[in-house]
């Protein structure tokens, strides 16, 4: 008991620490860029890094809360790896096919090809390592993976801005941080294999095929995919009617909106395996109370953060960024607005597919996703940045609100009690 206690409690400093790196890690070196570099190139890293992120869902496949909820197990870790290395080689190909696609249509030079491309390869790596960090949460040791990802996600800090000190150039930066997270992430896994057996096969598991489990999981996948696509629709659409210099400023004031997320993730990613054994010992009611409080707490959350970007926001961005920000004060506010709307739908995506009802949720992406896609370029080309800013809220706004109504409706379902029917057929 007392074990258990003490990994909880490592586990939320753990992964407090690696979450907070990751959500800072584009900041970071965005910070070192815009010292070393010039705007253009802080632009072109903006556009690189949303990119890679857009495919890093597709690699993730919106599996992590799955494989951590799943704690009977229905599949064992061959399954989920040999659906990951599916995952991360489509992740590639689609990738770098959409920017050939795009070079082609928007005329990118050379060295931006090259920049996006490798930052997709960096991302690339959270991607391997998340199926590995889901079976140490799985098997209760989200403090194994809290501490690889430090480690790893520091070091790759560190090195990338390095590189960047020493060539002045985003891509040979960007190539020498991806060599090193790849072999960074061997090493520690060998590492934790040797010391802690992990990660674990489920031996009371069956060995199902990644195929089907890669279906089970296609609503996840979708929503991830669509979620991020919604984010970022925004910055496409600034890419296509601006210019670089327009999506680093707009790349600087929506920085905030993962803090909201970061903040959030703290609070319910440990709650993910508690929550699920909750759900799946059919004690719905305190299931239903207990993400009830996490919904409180990402709306404080959320309020102190829009607070704090009121006040201290510009002034902050514009010593980290060194660039005056004051004209965006208000379009920094709604962004962090938008980001707690944001943070409500990722909650509400997981309580929902705690309770395995993740193929309820593709429509709502869908419809989003394609409210984005129409209001973004008109949005942007007529109000510029603010017309970003407009279009990103009230598409998280709806997307919150949706899975909000469509929570409620599954835990309902599933705390009503039977009907009478339903009782003398059983």
């Amino acid at each position: 008991m007392a074990d258990t206690q003490d990994h909880q409690r490592s586990a939320y400093i753990w992964n407090t620490a690696g979450s907070m790196l990751n959500a800072f890690q584009s900041v970071i070196m965005l910070m070192v860029l815009t010292r070393v570099c010039d705007m253009a190139t802080a632009g072109v890293f903006t556009l690189a890094y949303a990119n890679a992120n857009l495919f890093l869902n597709m690699g993730s496949y919106g599996m992590r809360n799955f494989q951590a909820s799943d704690v009977r197990p229905t599949y064992g870790f061959r399954a989920y790896g040999r659906s990951r290395l599916i995952t991360c080689v489509a992740m590639v190909a689609c990738s770098f096919a959409y920017l050939a696609w795009s070079a082609a249509s928007v005329g990118y030079p050379a060295g931006k090809v090259a920049a996006v491309a490798l930052m997709t390869l960096f991302k690339g790596v959270d991607s391997v390592e998340d199926v590995f960090d889901g079976n140490f949460q799985q098997r209760g040791r989200l403090d194994i993976a809290g501490r690889l990802m430090t480690a790893r996600v520091g070091s790759s800090i560190l090195v990338f801005a390095g590189a960047v000190v020493a060539t002045r150039d985003l891509v040979l930066a960007t190539g020498v941080a991806f060599a090193w997270t790849l072999a960074f992430l061997l090493a520690g896994l060998a590492a934790i294999r040797r010391r802690h057996g992990l990660p674990a096969r489920c031996g009371d598991a069956p060995e199902q095929s990644p195929w089907r489990l890669l279906r089970e999981c296609l609503p996840l996948f979708l929503a991830a995919f669509l979620l991020f696509y919604v984010g970022n629709a925004p910055k496409y659409a600034i890419d296509a009617l601006m210019d670089d210099t327009a999506q680093a400023q707009y790349g600087f004031i929506a920085m905030p909106v993962f803090v909201v997320g970061l903040l959030a993730q703290f609070v319910y990613m440990p709650m993910v395996e508690p929550l699920s054994q909750l759900w799946n010992s059919g004690d719905r009611k305190a299931f239903v109370a207990g993400f009830g409080k996490q919904v409180l707490i990402v709306a404080g959350i959320t309020a102190v953060c829009v607070a704090g970007a009121w006040l201290l926001g510009v002034p902050v961005l514009g010593w980290l960024y060194n660039t005056d920000l004051s004209p965006y004060r208000a379009e920094l506010c709604i962004l962090v607005l938008g980001g707690g709307f944001l943070a409500l739908a990722q909650l509400f995506t997981t309580g929902i597919t705690i309770m395995r009802q993740q193929s309820r949720l593709v429509w709502g992406y869908v419809a989003v996703a394609a409210a984005a896609a129409l209001v973004s370029r008109p949005l942007v080309g007529a109000l510029g940045i603010a017309g970003a800013s407009a279009a990103y809220i009230a598409c998280m706004a709806v997307l919150a609100a949706w899975f909000a109504a469509l929570f409620l409706r599954c835990s309902r379902r599933a705390c009503a009690p039977p009907r009478l029917t339903e009782v003398q057929q059983s």
